[in-house]
């Protein structure tokens, strides 16, 4: 009876599936978010470019403009949540003597820089006397499964232009 039951190999298969299929969902599941996140920050960069891009074709913006550019370049996000993106565009002067300042800025679910205040630019693009466009994104990703093992995924993203249709884009009604 004994040495029957363990030449017995009908129930193995079913055995080593259900002691891999922890395994399987998990390696599943973590492609799946993988994937997803990566799309995310994707949509992230587009939406940065299309700010900086809408806003550096502008000679003179009104906070009506801004507002409407950035309404609409947060639907580049779709599906993922456009309250979790906090969006940036500011117009950066460099002065004479190479430094940044604040020019006019706008923000979409954060407060937008104070006028006049320093901004960091890297060197090469502190050309003295000119103007350039800064978008920013501040993205926090949710993962749709496995939200408790990972937690929230922060994604930043920044570009610079100088403003194409124009020396600067001068802001008609900025405080």
């Amino acid at each position: 009876m004994m040495h029957r039951l363990l030449s017995d190999r009908s129930g193995v298969a079913a055995a080593e599936f259900a002691m891999s299929l922890p395994f399987l969902v998990l390696l599943y599941l973590g492609g799946y978010q993988l994937s997803d996140a990566i799309s995310a920050y994707r949509k992230v960069a587009v939406t940065t470019r299309t700010v900086a891009d809408l806003t550096s074709q502008y000679t003179s913006v009104s906070d009506d403009d801004v507002n409407t550019i950035l309404d609409a370049s947060t639907q580049v996000l779709y599906p993922y949540k456009v309250s979790a993106a906090k969006v940036l565009v500011s117009q950066i002067k460099i002065d004479a003597s190479g430094n940044a300042l604040v020019d006019w800025s706008f923000g979409k679910n954060v407060t937008k820089l104070t006028s006049n205040t320093a901004f960091t630019l890297p060197a090469s693009i502190r050309t003295p006397n000119t103007f350039v466009i800064v978008a920013s994104i501040d993205y926090t990703y949710t993962p749709l499964a496995a939200y408790g093992m990972l937690g929230t995924i922060p994604f930043k993203d920044q570009i610079i232009m100088g403003p194409r249709a124009s020396v600067k884009v001068d802001c008609r009604t900025c405080n």
